[in-house]
């Protein structure tokens, strides 16, 4: 479908598929909110963090340590670190290639990664997602993919060699970068990818140096594809990706800088009293991958995906907390999607299985804030997609978690009194969508989700010695909206597409921190918002809008949830020279002054308005001499603007920063 409505030589943003809602779709045939970032956009952001890959998706925003590559978070619609608790797991998940992603520390973010491993962000906004991921998914689902090998070889070619440079002048800083990709016969395919980034501290918009912001961090990807058959359906994929850091922290996530006296803000800003305190860090994260697919297209009944994965991310500390503390997940998957076809209908269902072990580790004394713990689980889940005359879109879905939570290592010794804990969670949904003409559909879906306590929640002890013994969290959830695809709109050749979702959360049994710094059940709260994402393309010109406003209180005092993001716009507006390969163009964010703040104390204080502005150029010419070489430049915070965005509590944002790209590409 993507390819039948493509426009101008590319489809829009919403006209792209989307491959973790189940069966392949665009986006605006999904009856919820999705959105696909490609290779392209990453290329064009120059992204030093995954922080600058969610400005121009509505609902989604960056949390805790924006320009710090130790540790980057999440919020969806208001679900995020210390939006109910200190951790987010659950609440917002992170796959790379399928596996978990996620870590909570003192101080620490979640996600620990270069960007230059991958081609593809899938995000799915809301709870609908988690009938595939987890039943606790209250904000939603972000999916990274790596690079593969035939991402860069064309037919006919057995073997090629990018070389790319990437300069950052705020940072001072560079990235180096080096694929190779190889076509082994027929059947098997090969990428080793090797990256180095070195960058200074950031500098912000007044001037002043952010300390702790730089880092040098190595990281590499191997990835091998094996066919097994003439036609590539039975497709077995080995992948390992490691990226590790060595740098200082000096902000917490969801909270305030590292300071002396702990006082917000403190930072860049230093005074007798006030003096910033840093953290010397290494962290190391590894994903390994064993994947298997057959696609089976002779066979309506059979199209099978089993994955085994690891994960670990860990963190490494000489000063301040000396411990070294991990995360670790071993994963495996099994799912199938079985078709059948009528004379007016077709009819998809997909069923899987999934298992998992995750423990947490910290090899010094008993901590509060990082108990160690083993969590044994699974679930089991179908949904069922029904088409009804390629009018009429039906989901449903159900999904059952189970997990069991048993104390380990320091945790158990220090404080035998602590129990194992166990839970089953239930998440169906139903949604559908309707085509009022062939270009206007209309859609809604209910999602009633459950998430049981992370192990952070059920065994910290922050406040006292008595285990918290908590309720898992309920939610239910309400998306209605409408999209159109338009064609030949202004011109012969282009194409509109937009999307509005409209969603209403009400969460009962919430997990909180009181003020004594234990978690705790309370009774409940509301979030509720509006999203536009629309997209437009032609020969020589292109726009994209996203825009959010969302709110969210506690159902019972009426007072503000913490972490809401304020009211947003992001307009992009650019044009393309097709004959000489140019595109180039002009990126814009509005952001409103966030002031339904909580009045308790701590949290996080209102913040200001702003409007950033940057400019982008691309050169990617496809024949002749300058064939496989291509050059990116843009230029960040236009006007110097010095900001700081709700959400990101560690200090202010990059001030003006010129960067650029140039890399080539060698065929064998």
């Amino acid at each position: 479908m993507a390819q039948e409505t493509e426009t101008a030589g590319q489809p829009t943003l919403l006209q792209r598929l989307i491959l973790g809602f189940g069966r392949p779709k665009v986006a605006t045939d999904t009856p919820t909110a999705v959105t696909v970032i490609e290779q392209d956009d990453i290329d064009q952001e120059i992204p030093d963090t995954a922080a600058e890959l969610t400005t121009k998706i509505p609902g989604v925003n960056a949390a805790g340590s924006e320009s710090n590559i130790l540790g980057q978070n999440f919020n969806i619609r208001g679900f995020g670190p210390e939006t109910v608790g200190s951790s987010q797991e659950g609440r917002v998940q992170v796959n790379v290639d399928g596996a978990t992603k996620y870590y909570e520390s003192y101080r620490m973010g979640g996600l620990f990664s270069d960007m230059e491993l991958y081609k593809r962000v899938e995000v799915l906004r809301g709870p609908a997602a988690g009938t595939l991921y987890g039943s606790g998914v209250l904000g939603g689902v972000i999916n990274f993919t790596t690079k593969d090998a035939s991402d860069f070889l064309e037919d006919g070619q057995t073997a090629v060699l990018r070389l790319k440079f990437n300069g950052d002048s705020n940072q001072e800083g560079y990235k180096a970068s080096a694929i190779f990709a190889s076509r082994l016969g027929e059947h098997a395919e090969f990428i080793a990818a090797g990256n180095y980034t070195d960058f200074k501290n950031i500098i912000t918009g007044d001037d002043h140096e952010l300390l702790g912001t730089g880092t040098e961090l190595p990281s590499g990807l191997i990835k091998g594809t094996l066919y097994l058959d003439e036609e590539h359906e039975k497709v077995l994929r080995a992948s390992y990706n490691r990226t590790q850091g060595d740098g200082f922290s000096a902000v917490s996530v969801g909270g305030g800088p590292v300071c002396e006296s702990f006082v917000f803000p403190c930072f860049p800003y230093a005074t007798p009293t006030n003096t910033p305190r840093l953290a010397e860090r290494e962290f190391f994260d590894e994903t390994a991958v064993l994947s298997y697919e057959d696609s089976a297209s002779d066979n309506p009944w059979l199209d099978l995906k089993a994955t085994l994965s690891y994960s670990k991310q860990r963190n490494d500390q000489g000063a301040f907390v000396v411990a070294d503390m991990s995360y670790a997940y071993y994963e495996g998957k099994l799912e199938n999607t079985a078709e059948w076809t009528g004379e007016k209908f077709e009819n998809f269902l997909t069923v899987g299985l999934q298992g998992k072990y995750h423990k947490r580790r910290r090899n010094n004394a008993a901590s509060s804030s990082h108990p160690e713990y083993n969590q044994h689980g699974g679930g089991v889940y179908a949904q069922n997609e029904f088409v009804w005359q390629d009018r009429l879109t039906l989901i449903s879905g159900m999904r059952i978690d189970w997990s069991t939570l048993t104390p380990s290592g320091t945790l158990a010794e220090a404080h035998p009194e602590f129990e194992a804990t166990s839970g089953v969670a239930y998440a169906p949904k139903i949604a559908a969508l309707y085509d009022l003409t062939d270009s206007l559909s209309v859609f809604g879906s209910y999602a009633y989700t459950e998430r049981l306590p992370s192990g952070d929640e059920e065994f910290d002890y922050r406040g006292d010695l008595i285990q918290n013994h908590l309720k898992k969290e309920r939610a239910h959830s309400v998306e209605i909206g409408f999209g159109q695809d338009l064609q030949d709109v202004l011109t012969g050749n282009d194409a509109l597409a937009y999307k509005v979702t409209a969603f209403r959360n009400h969460v009962t049994d919430l997990i909180v921190r009181n003020a004594g710094g234990d978690f705790e059940n309370v009774a409940s709260a509301n979030l509720w918002g509006v999203e536009l994402e629309g997209s437009y393309e032609a020969e020589y010109a292109f726009a994209g809008l996203a825009a959010s406003v969302i709110r969210g209180e506690d159902a019972d005092s009426g007072e503000p949830l913490n972490n809401i993001a304020p009211d947003e716009i992001a307009l992009t507006i650019g044009g393309k020279i097709p004959d000489h390969y140019l595109r180039f163009g002009w990126d814009a964010r509005f952001v409103a002054a966030q002031t339904r703040v909580s009045t308790a104390s701590g949290a996080t204080p209102p913040s200001d308005p702003f409007n950033v502005h940057d400019i982008f150029a691309s050169w990617k010419p496809e024949d002749g001499a300058l064939a496989g070489f291509e050059v990116i430049g843009r230029v960040d915070n236009l006007f110097d603007k010095e900001y700081q965005e709700y959400l990101i509590t560690s200090g202010p944002s990059k001030g003006r920063t010129f960067k650029v790209s140039v890399a080539k590409t060698f065929n064998f």
